[in-house]
């Protein structure tokens, strides 16, 4: 009967669902829901910006925290908890993860990783991560909002969960070693990232002329990826000058300044159309003729799944990404064009061999959305988590 019984099933997320985390926990969510498993997302405040940020139907509960924790309205509502899954170790998510364990004494605490947290809050705060342990809990609040994680306090986080869940295999560097953890990839509707979501009119829309050779990014600017989006407007404007007529699509805002001085010829070749939304993203995508993700296999870039990569490989696109994360699980010249960094001068190598030999690059495309059939599949991904779920249930 244990292994029968339908779940109840409550993320805890650290911000509303303006944020690609967000997404991830939504597809889960929704399947999860599908399944017959009772689900719901908690946000910390502002739940309403699942209008604005979701498409598609919504199958599960969505709370605020102060509603979760109004225990008697929230239990009519949705019940017990079998599942609490914190999405990620930030405090706030801690806090409150920590405040349901103490009402629902019953259920399982799991949590998410899906960044190097000891990088996110070196470079917001300017220091070493080493310097904040030493701080005292009041000087570590004074010094960091409750959004992101707190040394000392998300190690101990980590260790008391029922179970942990990460987003890459890099990612069980934190994880203690005794832990029950799984390591899940984000589901992605394959039908919605299609090699026939963008089509003729979609680049004539935007502006796009039929022998445009084109690049697409999605995704806001901010100062831990500044640097790598950079690299996309060199490597468009070097290509420009050597002959090359690429463009670039370019949606999402700007929090930092990352072009400087050169922002009117960095700009050029770049349509910037800002915030768009989410139901015209995967034509967006498909209208491109290469995907990149650029940056580093720096120490940062380690450890996450950036969260456009798995949609890019969906589109039968050609993908270039660098050998890090999920690059460590794609094969060169089969199912993406794996570089060992993805910086400016790199990136106008691939997009000139790109044009060159199109043939090859329509099969290494086909073959990357292959592997995002079988890698980002509702159906598997779900039965596992799940799966886990019931793992950690057991004594």
């Amino acid at each position: 009967m244990f292994f029968r019984r339908k779940l109840h099933i409550l993320f805890v997320l650290y911000y509303d669902f303006s944020t690609s985390s967000a997404i991830h926990v939504h597809n889960f969510a929704n399947a999860l829901a599908k399944k017959g498993h009772r689900c719901g997302v908690a946000v910390p405040v502002n739940k309403k910006s699942v209008t604005q940020y979701i498409s598609g139907d919504i199958h599960y509960q969505i709370f605020e925290f102060h509603e979760v924790l109004n225990h008697p309205v929230f239990t009519r509502q949705f019940g017990h908890i079998d599942i609490i899954h914190g999405w990620t170790p930030r405090e706030l998510v801690r806090v409150h993860c920590l405040e349901l364990k103490k009402r629902f004494i019953d259920s399982h605490v799991i949590v998410h990783l899906e960044d190097n947290e000891e990088i996110v809050v070196e470079t917001f705060s300017g220091l070493s991560y080493k310097d904040l342990l030493k701080m005292s809990d009041k000087e570590v609040s004074e010094k960091l909002p409750d959004v992101l994680s707190y040394p000392g306090r998300y190690e101990k986080f980590l260790l008391a969960a029922d179970g942990v869940t990460y987003i890459t295999d890099q990612l069980k560097d934190f994880i203690p070693g005794t832990q029950r953890s799984h390591r899940l990839w984000p589901i992605i509707d394959i039908n919605r990232f299609s090699p026939t979501a963008g089509s003729a009119a979609t680049r004539e829309k935007i502006g796009l002329d039929p022998d445009d050779f084109v690049l697409c990014y999605i995704g806001s600017v901010h100062g831990v990826n500044a640097q790598e989006v950079r690299y996309l407007y060199e490597a468009v404007m070097l290509a420009n000058r050597q002959g090359l007529p690429v463009k670039l699509i370019r949606t999402g805002r700007d929090t930092v300044d990352f072009l400087g001085e050169q922002v009117e010829e960095l700009k050029e070749n770049v349509i910037e159309l800002g915030y768009v939304e989410m139901e015209d993203v995967p034509a967006l995508m498909a209208s491109a003729d290469l995907l990149v993700q650029p940056g580093l296999a720096d120490r940062f870039n380690r450890y996450r799944l950036p969260s456009k990569i798995p949609e890019f490989l969906a589109t039968g696109k050609v993908v270039a990404v660098p050998r890090t994360n999920i690059g460590l699980s794609l094969k060169d010249n089969d199912n993406a064009i794996v570089l060992e960094n993805a910086d400016t001068q790199t990136i106008v190598q691939v997009i000139s061999r790109v044009i060159g030999d199109p043939a090859s690059a329509e099969k290494i495309g086909a073959r990357g959305r292959k592997f995002a059939k079988k890698h980002f599949n509702t159906r598997s991904i779900t039965k596992q988590l799940v799966s886990f779920y019931r793992h950690c249930m057991v004594p």
